[in-house]
């Protein structure tokens, strides 16, 4: 009788897709906290959060099944099985936990008004050494969710000289927790002094023009209701509309 006779296909491949059904659940539960409370939209997009997460769960969805597939065999002692299994199972829950605190550690937690554009922050961009220098209530980054904040003015020349050293060093305000305030009204009056037309966005491109067209229909909004300023993030430059109000 020839190996491949006496290789059991079926029951290796059932205990695989059994494996992958419970996989996508677990998948499913971390889909849900990444997309819900780490990357709600559109910063999945923004932040690159989909593709980190696709990244982590196809690595994660085919480690555990193949891996099962390989070392299930009836024919192993019980207690060999279940060890197996195990250690199957905890190499693909590491692999996800280690995925999961990557894509924690990228994860969005504040919206920057800076100027003239708005600047997506994540944790990954801030130096916890920089925390204790912030105000009481941002010397800890949130859990969840995403913020829009301001940033405070130079206190002096002295400190303006140094954030232009560290701006050109690849260290701007946004990410400098001593800058961060909640929006104040002179942050909003710079937004709308700094901000454009409804207009001057769509006359850049015919795409633009139609995205804008639908959006205002779909949210029954006219065209001087709003101003747009830029939003910028690591990989991505969108577009945030203001209410003119």
């Amino acid at each position: 009788m020839s190996l491949l006779a006496t290789f059991d296909w079926k029951t290796r491949s059932k205990a695989a897709t059994v494996h992958l059904v419970i996989c996508g659940i677990v998948v499913s539960l971390a889909a849900a906290l990444v997309f819900l409370i780490w990357f709600p939209y559109p910063y999945r997009a923004l932040s690159g959060g989909q593709s980190l997460f696709l990244l982590v769960v196809s690595v994660d969805l085919v480690l555990g099944p193949v891996l099962t597939w390989i070392v299930f065999d009836k024919r192993k002692p019980r207690a060999e099985l279940v060890r197996d299994l195990a250690v199957v199972g905890l190499l693909q829950l590491s692999a996800l936990g280690y995925g999961l605190w990557s894509v924690y550690q990228a994860r969005p937690v504040y919206l920057v008004h800076e100027v003239d554009r708005f600047v997506v922050v994540s944790a990954a961009d801030v130096d916890p050494v920089d925390l204790p220098l912030a105000t009481p209530n941002f010397q800890s980054l949130p859990f969840a969710g995403v913020a829009t904040i301001g940033l405070r003015p130079h206190r002096d020349a002295g400190e303006r000289l140094k954030s232009l050293e560290l701006a050109l060093a690849g260290k701007g305000q946004p990410v400098r927790p001593e800058y961060w305030q909640p929006l104040s009204a002179a942050n909003r009056d710079m937004m709308r002094a700094r901000a454009q037309t409804v207009r001057a966005l769509m006359d850049r491109s015919p795409e633009d023009r139609m995205l804008l067209q639908e959006w205002l229909r779909q949210n029954e909004r006219a065209e001087d209701q709003l101003l747009v300023l830029p939003v910028e993030s690591r990989s991505l430059f969108w577009a945030a509309l203001l209410d003119v109000k």
